[in-house]
């Protein structure tokens, strides 16, 4: 769900180009296994239409439309690598990657008071249908959306979401769930979800979501900001629980997990836990959709049966010697889980993530990415992966 600024209505058409360079590449130790990746160079263009009032009204209150439509365009510049890389689509008949990559949508809003409908391409942020950011095209939804501000505290969403069209897929398909080498699909995702800040310094979720056919989601959190003269610490509390609906699909899954976050000028580090409980892995649907609200989540994601998974972050923030520049450094290690041999395996996760914004006005817009992965598991294979982004981002 996204923040109280969906229900301020612009009085403008708005409009967001964007331009974006990816090169992906992952690396395996193992010679048995083809590294995997691509450059590739995209340009999108994002549009939020003005609300309009309509003859209608409601307690003297005009009903409001609008339109909202996007386009996303990427071509491959490297040469085709024959094998999957989560970013471009692949044919798996020939083995090969797409010279290209289009995705497009459109989406009618309706607006009344501090309610909007949507019907149509939906971004969403729930914990189920998040936007990708971490590769090249972005990930949209396809259904139905009713988001209200029902007081200060209060915010309540509904939604039916038919449709997904994943990072590395044209088209808009139904989401499905592949176990055991079985694919099963669900005809849609409905879901209600509340958000209430409870004082200034805490907030909290619940979210419920049922993939119909496949298994339902319950989550709830609860954040809090202690803000000092000198210091802020935050507190974040999880817990996900999926079961199967109907069919035996062996899905029984919990997740909880807390992050504790200190702040201090330029520096933050936070320290955090997750376990996953239950009798299988935490479910995620197929086609590389991301379970973002996780305390932990990385390339491998850390949701593996009875995986417990500790992790820690540091970032800074050069804005006193170099504005525009910040460095984000994580570790993460997960135990308790079975390798495919059935022996207790662990795995680990470092990274380096460095973000620059170019300050310079001739310049503005302008931005780069370089995040650095190194991935090692006792029983499975170790990866190095590198991405590199050069961003532009103008809105008119």
């Amino acid at each position: 769900m996204s923040t109280g600024q969906v229900f301020a209505q612009n009085t403008t058409d708005q409009w967001t180009f964007t331009l974006r360079n990816a090169y992906i590449n992952r690396e395996f130790d193992s010679t048995d296994v083809k590294d995997t990746g691509s450059w590739s160079q995209a340009a999108s263009l994002f549009y939020k239409s003005n609300m309009i009032d309509t003859p209608l009204e409601i307690a003297d209150q005009p009903i409001k439309v609008g339109v909202d439509a996007s386009v996303q365009y990427a071509v491959r510049l490297s040469d085709d690598k024959h094998v999957s890389d989560s970013v471009l689509p692949f044919n798996t008949a020939d083995k090969s990657q797409a010279s290209d990559h289009l995705k497009y949508g459109a989406t009618l809003k309706v607006g009344y008071d501090q309610t909007l409908l949507r019907v149509g391409e939906l971004w969403l942020d729930t914990p189920i249908t998040s936007v990708d950011r971490s590769r090249q095209l972005l990930t949209s939804y396809w259904g139905t959306n009713l988001q209200s501000q029902i007081n200060d505290q209060l915010k309540v969403e509904l939604g039916r979401v038919e449709k997904v069209s994943p990072r590395n897929e044209e088209n808009f398909r139904k989401f499905s769930k592949t176990v055991n080498g079985v694919k099963y699909e669900s005809d849609g995702l409905n879901y209600i979800d509340l958000r209430y800040q409870f004082s200034p310094s805490i907030k909290g979720e619940y979210y419920f979501g049922q993939l119909e056919d496949l298994y339902d989601t319950h989550y709830a959190s609860l954040e809090h900001n202690w803000k000092q003269p000198k210091f802020t610490i935050n507190s974040k509390v999880k817990y996900f629980n999926a079961q199967e609906d109907n069919r035996n699909l062996g899905i029984n899954a919990g997740n909880f997990g807390i992050l504790e976050t200190l702040k201090v000028n330029n520096h933050s580090v936070g320290l955090g836990y997750q376990e996953i409980s239950g009798e299988s892995a935490y479910p995620l649907p197929d086609g590389f959709l991301p379970e973002l609200y996780f305390i932990n989540w990385g390339t491998t994601g850390f949701f593996k049966e009875n995986e417990k998974s500790y992790h820690l972050i540091y970032s800074y923030d050069f804005k006193n010697y170099m504005p525009g520049l910040k460095a984000t450094l994580k570790y993460s290690y997960g135990n308790d889980f079975k390798a495919a041999n059935g022996k207790k395996n662990e795995e680990s996760e470092s990274s380096v993530n460095l973000n620059y914004d170019f300050q310079q006005s001739y310049l503005k817009g302008f931005g780069m990415q370089l995040i650095r992965i190194d991935n090692q598991i006792k029983y499975g294979n170790d990866f190095s992966e590198t991405r590199f982004f050069v961003n532009y981002k103008k809105s008119f």
